[in-house]
């Protein structure tokens, strides 16, 4: 079997990771299988360079990655950034300050190439810290010359979709705010999204978008599930993706990965 010219570009949280932030045994049996017959594997994830890392260390992408949601390309296996977009300090501070004033109970990250900054912690930003496995500073950045990627609010839900709906009664040119789980509000570059960094990678690599498949789960995926040949999510997100997509597999606990580079083969045999 020939998969070569076939880019699969996946999510990690609720995708390709399963139960417990290990990515089920499967999948990686998949992907391998995958690029051993020609095709590129690469993940999509509003994780960092370095905590994305810890997945590409067990995949093994072949394929450009996308990072902190569409706002860096990196290719690990050049360890090499391709592109990246990054905020604007100035007017992101002053958004940031609006937010941080409304919503005292919210915590606050910044983004930077190889550090998170902690503005304001919480339970959901001590455990994001936890999950993300990789250094931190408390306070904003003060290196001017250090780009802001994004930056992200955490709180419960209902606190964080009154985030969301707060952001959208000022103007804020320059950025545009993501829902990324029930409980992460981020702030991106205006330009910044999964699938422009898709469309950017495909051309980078030489993939036509036709033989282009990604896999989320979660509505910042929306405009990678949009810009890919083939849309793809698992059970486990939500109707409306599910409703929108060309094919719905497995729960990420089972395997959701694999089933899709199962579905791949079976129609380039």
């Amino acid at each position: 079997m020939d998969l070569s010219g076939i880019l699969l570009v996946s999510d990690l949280d609720g995708t390709l990771i399963g139960e417990n932030f290990v990515v089920p045994q499967r999948n990686l049996d998949a992907i391998a299988r995958f690029q051993q017959e020609g095709g590129s594997f690469a993940i999509a994830t509003g994780r960092s360079i370095l905590s994305g890392g810890h997945y590409a260390e067990l995949t093994h992408p072949k394929g450009p990655c996308i990072c902190l949601n569409g706002t860096i390309l990196y290719d690990y296996t050049q360890q090499k950034m391709l592109w990246d977009c990054h905020l604007d300090q100035r007017t992101a501070a002053e958004y940031i300050q609006r937010l941080y004033d409304r919503f005292p109970t919210a915590g606050i990250e910044y983004f930077c190439i190889k550090t998170i900054h902690i503005l304001r912690r919480n339970a959901y930003v001590t455990e994001h810290l936890n999950h993300e496995g990789v250094s931190w500073k408390e306070g904003p950045p003060i290196d001017p010359a250090q780009p802001w990627y994004k930056a992200l609010f955490a709180d419960d839900l209902e606190k964080k979709d009154a985030m969301e709906a707060f952001s959208a009664t000022f103007p804020h040119p320059g950025v545009r705010f993501v829902s990324s789980s029930e409980n992460y509000l981020e702030m991106l570059p205006e330009q910044a999204s999964k699938g422009n960094a898709l469309v950017k990678a495909a051309e980078l690599a030489g993939f036509r978008m036709e033989n282009v498949y990604a896999i989320g789960d979660y509505y910042n995926d929306t405009e990678l599930l949009e810009a890919a040949g083939v849309s793809v999510v698992p059970e486990n997100a939500p109707d409306d993706l599910k409703e929108q997509a060309d094919l719905v597999v497995g729960h990420c606990y089972q395997g959701a990965v694999a089933d899709l580079i199962e579905e791949i083969e079976r129609r380039h045999r």
